[in-house]
């Protein structure tokens, strides 16, 4: 064990005996968690590569903020940052009790269960970051789903107790969507395939705790408190647990000891809930959100138990109903008076099959890519959801207004700008440099350059150990609709042989997620807004044929040398590539342009919905 998980032991230590006979000394196990923290960052600021998480997912010339985010990069310095965060939180707490300390012991067995604090002998220097990672979006989305874990579990030991305060609540709410947006956020903005929302497991089990929570706020039945601690500890189950196609990052087979702490709280809720059928628009609010949550999380087991992908058709469809009566419901969530507005709803609804049978017999479309049954689906929700904008400004309070206004907006977003972004196949073109392409975006590359980054990271293969240079940049000069702007893609030799390795155990037959995790090369997209709706274009580093910008290939193949034997790795690019070079020519670049509309009235409407609550806070 390296000398960082000290601290911790401390703390875990006299927590441990706090929890059998009453102490003021449990403050001093809650600061030495937080001492704990700060040792453990330094190891990574410090380059402290017997860490072995450090070794995993930092290296020398990695930047200082990067090197603070490689801290909970991996499997068990999330987990650190997790238990810190609650430590944090109970420690501002005046009258905590065992379950605060038994939670800290608990979170602190399964971060070293999940390698947290393993050591390995001194190294000169680290594997480095994960590419995908090296992103400004690293910085915010995991701090922001570890604060939404230690609220989550905050608050269901809060429900155990029976002193739950609203606010608490609320902060716990907020954590969790910035979280799912902020995740959204950054695959639309970095993935290079212009989605936001593909029901993968890990986003899907992030949403359970906004279910649960969503609900509590109708309901205030305290049992869904219970069900947001089972929730978050399920969530960082299914992001360690490796089930996920796009997260296949930081997996650890101890991962499954995560959903162990959330356990006590899922029998607590099965022990307390009950379900109301009574015809009240809070109640039948709450129960369409706990529909949904069955829907999803009915998914995530089948997912676990058979291994098994789950279509997005499922996820979209079994909630649909229960999507459906809860943009009916909020518009009257607080109202006693409500006939008109049923009368007016049933019009709505009239309209909505009306324009279902029209797109069925494909008089409308509404996404040419998409299926007829996707387009039936949007011709069904929009209707509503749009009924439900206008219904909502007749809400008495302002904070009530913002938030519910803000999710039926979001709904209308989704359903115009999904189909586009999931089953859209982009328009490509092949641009040489100094010519002009396409119609209603015109673009022209007007020249290229490459550089090679002075850091350096450790490949070893078998005995043979070298450093390679950590990333090259091909830098591709565009003019787009007469504005200059730069297109990005960039190389990893490190990874280079990993991502051949892992092609051949697979087949390259489907996604794999490892595939994605040593690509070595990655390119930037390029987002051009107009009004509410995007374009979304990508320089794309490789067709069908596996082409490979020239210089980018040059320093892969000069940093590999080293450790492969050049025949074979020849051989490999003639089957697996189908002769790269004579596909384009070395000034020659695949552009993809794919339109998203209404892109931009989704994060619009999420920034809404957090404001919304902030304001309640506030005026609370």
């Amino acid at each position: 064990m390296h000398p960082t998980i000290i601290p911790f032991a401390l703390a875990t230590l006299i927590l441990s005996v706090c929890t059998v006979k009453k102490s003021k000394v449990e403050n001093v196990g809650y600061v030495l968690v937080i001492v704990g923290l700060l040792f453990y960052v330094f190891s990574f600021l410090a380059d402290d590569f017997t860490l072995k998480e450090v070794f995993l997912h930092s290296s020398k010339n990695l930047p200082t903020i990067f090197k603070l985010s490689a801290s909970w990069s991996g499997s068990g310095g999330f987990i650190v940052w997790w238990m810190s965060a609650f430590a944090g939180l109970s420690l501002l707490k005046r009258d905590r009790s065992i379950y605060h300390n038994l939670t800290v012991v608990a979170l602190f067995i399964v971060a070293t269960l999940n390698g947290a604090f393993d050591s390995i002998e001194s190294v000169q220097n680290g594997l480095g970051l994960n590419p995908l990672l090296k992103n400004v979006w690293m910085l915010l989305h995991p701090p922001a789903s570890f604060l939404s874990y230690a609220f989550g579990l905050f608050v269901a030991i809060d429900a155990v107790l029976n002193d739950v305060k609203i606010s608490k609540v609320g902060f716990a709410w907020i954590t969790v969507t910035l979280a799912n947006v902020l995740g959204g956020v950054w695959s639309y903005y970095t993935l290079g395939w212009g989605g936001y929302w593909a029901w993968d497991p890990v986003e899907t089990a992030l949403l359970l705790p906004w279910l649960s929570l969503t609900a509590y706020f109708h309901s205030k039945d305290r049992s869904l408190l219970y069900l947001t601690g089972f929730s978050v500890t399920f969530a960082g189950f299914v992001t360690r647990g490796g089930i996920s196609p796009l997260h296949g990052f930081a997996i650890n087979p101890s991962g499954f000891a995560i959903v162990l702490v959330g356990i006590p709280f899922l029998i607590l809720f099965f022990k307390e809930f009950r379900l109301k059928l009574e015809a009240k628009p809070m109640n039948i609010a709450t129960n369409s959100l706990v529909g949904m949550y069955l829907v999803c999380i009915t998914a995530l087991i089948y997912q676990l138990a058979f291994k098994s992908e789950v279509s997005v058709d499922y996820y979209n469809f079994a909630n649909l109903p229960f999507l459906l009566i809860l943009l009916s419901i909020l518009p009257i969530c607080n109202s006693k008076e409500y006939g008109k507005y049923l009368k007016a709803l049933i019009v709505v609804y009239a309209i909505s099959a009306i324009l279902t049978v029209l797109t069925a017999f494909k008089f409308i479309t509404w996404c040419p890519y998409a299926p007829l049954y996707v387009n039936c689906a949007v011709s069904l929700i929009l209707p509503v959801a749009l009924f439900s904008v206008s219904s909502i400004i007749g809400l008495k309070r302002f904070e009530h207004r913002l938030i519910h206004l803000s999710i039926s907006l979001l709904i209308v977003a989704v359903s115009v700008s999904w189909p586009y972004a999931f089953y859209e196949t982009s328009d490509a073109y092949k641009v040489k440099v100094g010519e002009e392409v396409g119609n209603i975006i015109k673009l022209k590359i007007d020249g290229v350059n490459f550089s090679i980054s002075k850091s350096k990271v450790v490949y070893q293969s078998g005995n043979k150990v070298v450093e390679v240079p950590e990333e090259g940049r091909e830098i591709v000069y565009m003019d787009l609709n007469g504005r200059e702007v730069t297109a990005v893609i960039s190389v990893y030799p490190a990874r280079f042989l990993n991502y051949i390795n892992c092609m051949h155990i697979c087949q390259m037959t489907g996604f794999c997620a490892m595939c994605r995790e040593f690509y070595p090369v990655l390119s930037d997209p390029i987002i051009v807004s107009e009004g509410l709706n995007n374009y979304y274009i990508v320089v794309d580093e490789y067709t069908q044929s596996c082409y490979m910008p020239k210089n980018c290939f040059a320093l892969a193949f000069k940093s590999v040398l080293p450790v492969v034997n050049e025949t074979k790795f020849l051989e490999f690019l003639n089957v697996t590539c189908k002769s790269y070079t004579t596909q384009l020519g070395e000034t020659e670049f695949i552009v993809k342009v794919k339109f998203v509309p209404l892109i931009n009235l989704l994060w619009l409407s999420c920034a809404t919905m957090v404001i919304g609550e902030i304001v309640a806070r506030w005026r609370k």
